[in-house]
């Protein structure tokens, strides 16, 4: 996984984020181990713990990181159209790029929406986790400005978006959606499914 500019600094801490981002990659969320991790950072088994309270702080951090990523996805993609887009084509383009970052980063996602197994006290967790979801409430508040939806409730539009999309990413990346929609493309399924989240009615269109 290329590394995030935040983790180019030659700590120990971060170090072990990095090693640990790639370990995910490698051997998925079951596979991560304190010992496999100071195993891959070249360090003795107990460092881990000089920086990180416990397992569950590491993925914390490890997670804040991918909510970074994620929020940085969502933003580049909005700033990609064409200038005087409205609020919904934003509010689309982020939940696309949303549904490509998970699909490219299948076992980060599958950490980042586990609170079970992260310390939720993580500062860099805490500063970068509830951000992306308040974004989206923005572009979501922003498109009912815009005459979308206007007299619904902000946090649960965006909470069903998120909903919507977070499981096409999900499925696709099990490939549990090829198994009953073989012939779908990714492209074509997130279309579909903004088409129907985005529209003014179940059958409606896009306004």
């Amino acid at each position: 996984m290329a590394v995030p500019a935040t983790l180019r600094e030659p700590t120990l801490r971060h170090r072990l984020v990095e090693v640990t981002l790639d370990l995910l990659e490698e051997r998925g969320l079951e596979g991560l181990t304190l010992r496999q991790i100071a195993r891959k950072a070249g360090v003795s088994h107990g460092a881990p713990l000089r920086h990180f309270r416990s397992l569950s702080d590491l993925r914390a951090e490890v997670a804040g990181h991918g909510f970074k990523l994620l929020s940085e996805a969502m933003a580049a993609a909005g700033n990609e159209l064409a200038p005087g887009a409205g609020p919904l084509a934003r509010l689309r383009a982020g939940a696309g790029a949303y549904v490509e970052c998970g699909v490219a980063h299948p076992a980060l996602f599958a950490l980042m929406f586990r609170p079970e197994l992260l310390d939720l006290s993580n500062r860099y967790f805490g500063e970068q986790g509830p951000g992306t979801f308040e974004s989206v409430v923005h572009q979501v508040r922003a498109a009912q400005d815009g005459g979308w939806h206007p007299e619904g409730d902000t946090r649960e539009l965006a909470g069903a978006i998120w909903a919507a999309v977070h499981g096409l990413a999900t499925l696709w990346a099990q490939g549990a959606f090829h198994g009953v929609v073989p012939d779908a493309s990714l492209e074509g399924a997130v279309t579909t499914l903004l088409d129907f989240v985005t529209s003014e009615s179940p059958g409606g269109g896009t306004p």
